[in-house]
């Protein structure tokens, strides 16, 4: 079995992008010299960061269910749901021994509550990923417009988590969220079915065109007019942008993005505790935007040394338990695009 460069080089370049919004996160946004551009950034790729993730994720939806829904089924069990129970477990520990140095200190059983319904730390990600691959068996036997239409209804109108309810979480707006992702989702999935060959396809002029002015504008709408507006107003804009990130995956050539999307489980997972790390033990203020710009490449090259090092350890045997109950499996050759 081959992999495909740009599916990899796709999930590589949206996991850089959470590790740099948390990197921001963990010096409280104030990244010296760095602090406009990453500021920028983060906001022009917030409606389409996790989306591309999910994206990804539902390319593989055709192929698993090909084996039939049993293994189809027992393969999201392992390499899903098993890793949400183990870092629910890490991070919900972790946050229950560390809850007197929290910010906002919540009881164990409110951590446990919200990290099982999905609002957990990183956790959340996995738990929507499962039950998308849930949901598209059915979703699949719908037109688009009416996939489209329900989520995007569901995720503007839905009321968010009461934030003094036990279930409260550090977003209680995570169940809108899943809603609106779950188009990327679908849209993955859509396209493998169609069988339409995106690399091929951005190649057009007229196709890249009108996905790059659909994330121009986006940008505009989400940093200079718009800010705080639902996602799901933006979603077609974000939908239309996907091409655009395809084509970017397609001509990358980095042997660090490309590295990322192929370990993009462990990076996920583990980068946000070196974040959570760093954040608690790099607390001085500075005047200097110099040191400021020392702290935030710190937190970023911290948040990749982690990962980086867990994948070394996966590599000669370790730690592999810790995502996924799969056997370690040869190497994938890589395919060109």
């Amino acid at each position: 079995m081959n992999r495909i460069t740009w599916v990899d080089n796709l999930r590589g370049l949206s996991i850089l992008a959470i590790i740099f919004l948390h990197s921001t996160i963990a010096v409280h946004n104030n990244a010296g010299h760095f602090t406009l551009i990453s500021n920028t950034m983060n906001e022009m790729l917030a409606p389409v960061r996790l989306g591309l993730m999910f994206f990804v994720s539902g390319l593989f939806v055709d192929v698993g269910l090909k084996k039939g829904l049993g293994p189809f089924i027992n393969n999201k069990i392992k390499s899903i749901l098993y890793p949400f129970i183990v870092w629910v477990a890490i991070y919900g520990g972790l946050k229950i021994v560390f809850s007197s140095m929290a910010n906002t200190p919540q009881s164990p059983l409110n951590i446990i509550l919200s990290h099982l319904t999905g609002g957990g730390d990183m956790t959340w990600f996995l738990h929507s990923l499962f039950i998308f691959f849930l949901m598209i068996l059915v979703a699949r036997k719908l037109p688009f417009y009416v996939v489209f239409l329900v989520c995007m209804f569901a995720s503007w109108a839905l009321p968010a988590i009461k934030p003094d309810s036990i279930f409260a979480s550090f977003d209680n707006s995570h169940i809108n969220k899943s809603f609106y992702l779950f188009v990327f989702f679908y849209l993955g999935d859509y396209v493998v079915r169609k069988q339409i060959d995106l690399a091929e396809r951005v190649k057009k002029t007229s196709v890249i065109g009108l996905s790059l002015a659909s994330f121009a504008l986006l940008s505009c709408l989400n940093l200079f007019i718009v800010q705080g507006a639902p996602e799901a107003f933006l979603s077609p804009l974000a939908l239309l942008s996907v091409p655009f990130f395809v084509w970017i995956a397609a001509h990358l050539s980095s042997r660090i993005v490309y590295y990322i999307g192929t370990h993009s489980i462990v990076f996920y997972l583990s980068h946000y505790l070196a974040i959570q790390v760093f954040s608690k033990l790099v607390k001085f203020e500075s005047a200097s935007p110099w040191m400021n710009d020392i702290k935030f490449i710190a937190a970023f090259l911290a948040a990749l040394a982690l990962p980086w090092t867990i994948c070394l350890m996966r590599s000669r045997g370790w730690l592999n338990f810790l995502f996924t109950l799969k056997k370690s499996a040869k190497p994938l050759q890589e395919k060109a695009v």
